[in-house]
């Protein structure tokens, strides 16, 4: 027998047990519990090539002055990090270094994600960044850090003009820092023309 088959072949007074149930204020509160539940949830997907940027939704620069990403304009690369980050460690120094080179054709921000800001401030002072803006967003206060690839550090966006993101470069190979920057200098280069 179908599921459909036992539906009709239930017996009115069941069907009408069960639609009681179904209208009852327990059944009706769970549902909306899910519900609440399921809408407030974060976002957890990273941005894709051709996703609108989303904006930093509580960021701050190293005065603790808020910080926008709109408020950039032209072309930006945005390099998620955290202290505990292993490989951001020896990717923020190179990217600082590509920034220095490539100048104002484009501007490299540094956006920690660490849940203490005096965290990835420490962080950031002690790898000496003297060429990107330097952003701090903490994660578990953000609706929008799981976007900039909170669980899969470090990982790094080419954002155009318009906000649509361009590329993205995820993780990062220490043992081969000086073909990474080569590599991205090319991408980028033909990017930004």
């Amino acid at each position: 027998m179908t599921a459909g088959r036992r539906l009709t072949a239930m017996s009115p007074a069941r069907h009408r047990r069960l639609l009681r149930w179904a209208l009852s204020p327990r059944a009706l509160l769970a549902a909306a519990i899910l519900l609440v539940m399921v809408a407030a949830a974060p976002a957890r997907a990273d941005l894709k090539v051709g996703d609108r940027v989303k904006e930093f939704d509580n960021a701050v620069d190293a005065s603790d002055k808020p910080f926008k990403l709109k408020a950039l304009g032209g072309w930006r690369f945005v390099s998620a990090n955290a202290a505990w980050c292993e490989p951001c460690r020896k990717e923020l120094p190179v990217w600082d270094k590509l920034s220095a080179a490539l100048g104002s054709k484009i501007t490299f921000v540094a956006l920690s994600l660490d849940n203490d800001v005096k965290d990835g401030k420490a962080f950031h002072k002690k790898l000496k960044l003297a060429h990107m803006k330097l952003a701090y967003m903490p994660e578990e206060k953000s609706a929008v850090a799981a976007s900039y690839g909170a669980s899969t550090m470090p990982a790094s966006f080419v954002i155009d003009p318009e906000g649509v993101v361009k590329y993205v470069h995820k993780g990062f190979d220490p043992r081969n820092a000086d073909g990474e920057y080569k590599k991205m200098k090319e991408r980028l280069e033909k990017l930004i023309k």
